[in-house]
């Protein structure tokens, strides 16, 4: 598209006109949008020990040989890490998320345990196994989450974003009690497109 322009350049993270638009009405969430959401949190959280995984690598942990996810793996220290949050994509092509669904697969280091929050009950256990089965981690099992759900066929992406939010404001107080995380209020979920795209317009404008 020759109008789809830089809307915003954020550290690793670059957004396009076609990218933010994806925020205004009742569209798909792209790895674009989530990645550049999964970067402000891990920027805002102010603790080293908090990651959260791009789309891209959570895709190349999910599929790729051990020798690829290694390359991109390693540089990021997981066992360094207290709390770690990775995207789910269901989508079974290596090189790019695509798919039809997005969900959220949390490590919780210090109880060295997966929990797995997905907003259409658990459509996506299977593909979280795999990216815990994929990554050396001290690891028991994926526990899947009661979490608020999704009351369309498109908001999929707006509550990883939002579920990610709220682990890391719950983890940050309560230490190793994910189990007892708060849900989201549906009316809380209904505003966040915009929160979205509000902070994506403030920081473009800095």
């Amino acid at each position: 598209m020759a109008d789809d322009d830089v809307i915003l350049n954020y550290h690793n993270s670059l957004l396009r006109r076609s990218d933010v638009n994806l925020l205004q009405n009742a569209h798909w969430l792209n790895d674009k949008v989530i990645g550049f959401w999964f970067e402000y949190l891990e920027n805002s959280s102010n603790d080293n020990s908090v990651c959260l995984v791009c789309p891209e690598v959570s895709q190349f942990i999910k599929l790729g040989s051990p020798s690829d996810t290694s390359f991109f793996v390693d540089p990021l220290n997981l066992n360094l890490c207290s709390l770690i949050l990775f995207p789910v994509n269901d989508s079974m092509f290596l090189d790019h998320p695509g798919g039809s669904h997005w969900s959220l697969l949390v490590y919780d280091g210090l109880v060295k345990k997966y929990y797995h929050l997905d907003s259409l009950n658990g459509a996506n256990l299977g593909h979280a196994k795999r990216i815990a089965s994929n990554l050396h981690l001290p690891y028991k099992e994926v526990v899947e989450l009661i979490c608020t759900q999704q009351e369309n066929s498109y908001d999929c992406g707006v509550f990883v974003c939002s579920n990610a939010e709220n682990v890391i404001k719950h983890c940050l107080v309560n230490k190793g009690m994910l189990g007892s995380l708060p849900m989201l209020d549906l009316e809380f979920m209904k505003k966040q497109r915009n929160c979205i795209l509000q902070v994506i317009l403030t920081l473009s404008c800095q």
